[in-house]
């Protein structure tokens, strides 16, 4: 039996591979902000006849104390993950520059910060697994501008391209981990769904006919959970040799393109190291 951990474990992709998991006989560690559907996912494992494998975790994975919070519990209470999956994120479009109480952009905190914190964080128990893999859900394979030294995007702040802004963020934290990772056992895996049909997108859309729009748009385009997650699972499963590896659902991305630049990486991840610890002293 595996042990899978799974952020954004309570909706959409994450929940899709949650319960694929559960029902193939794993332990799975569902991470969220929402006690309700959390709830709902616990209920739902009982029905499986599965809920001694099934854990659920609220947090607010926007904050860095949180981050920690949850690494520190996962590891008073198991001894090994095999698999990470990183999949929480927020499909709100914020019209002006929202921080979080540590002082941070919220989506920056939640897509790429969170993200960065447990990758690392939980590497010691990802090292006692047989073959451990993290995927991280992002959107590697676009191409657009890293702006390393805006990292939050501050300046003439932009919902929609903050939020892009933070798959460029997570190319390089693939890059720097597979780099940091002296042992080199841990699989990183970058993956882009694509389009997926998720509820979570068109209820957080305002607008009734973009809405609309983009639920017309959803149907040519995208794909069920239940399809969207197979390569993922796939991937989980079977991990590529390489110790970072990039997809766009099947198709693999080169990792040659500009934003794995393996400078702009350890500048990253220098500049990540200083922002944690000004977190901490506030």
């Amino acid at each position: 039996m595996k042990t899978i951990l799974i952020t954004g474990g309570t909706d959409g992709i994450g929940k899709g591979i949650a319960t694929h998991y559960l029902k193939k006989g794993d332990r799975v560690i569902a991470v969220g902000s929402s006690a309700v559907k959390g709830n709902l996912f616990l209920q739902e494992a009982k029905q499986l006849g599965t809920e001694g494998r099934a854990f659920f975790l609220k947090a607010d994975l926007s904050l860095v104390k949180e981050n920690k919070r949850i690494i520190q519990e996962v590891k008073s209470k198991f001894l090994t993950l095999d698999m990470i999956v990183l999949s929480a994120t927020s499909h709100i479009i914020r019209p002006a520059y929202t921080e979080t109480e540590e002082g941070l952009e919220f989506n920056f905190g939640l897509a790429y910060l969170s993200r960065f914190v447990l990758s690392f964080g939980f590497k010691e128990l990802l090292e006692q697994a047989d073959a451990p893999v993290i995927v991280n859900v992002c959107a590697p394979g676009m191409s657009s501008a890293v702006h390393l030294n805006d990292i939050q995007r501050k300046n003439n702040y932009h919902g929609s391209k903050a939020r892009n802004h933070n798959s460029r963020l997570n190319d390089l934290l693939g890059v720097a981990f597979a780099e940091m990772d002296t042992i080199k056992k841990i699989k990183y895996v970058l993956f882009n769904p694509w389009a997926v049909q998720t509820t979570g997108v068109l209820e957080r859309i305002e607008n009734p006919i973009l809405r609309l729009f983009t639920k017309f748009l959803f149907k040519i385009i995208g794909r069920p959970v239940e399809q969207a997650i197979i390569p993922i699972i796939e991937l989980l499963d079977t991990p590529p040799e390489p110790h970072l590896t990039a997809y766009i659902q099947r198709k693999k991305v080169s990792l040659t393109k500009k934003t794995f630049d393996r400078d702009n990486a350890q500048k990253l991840y220098r500049d990540t190291i200083l922002l944690l610890e000004e977190v901490k002293k506030r």
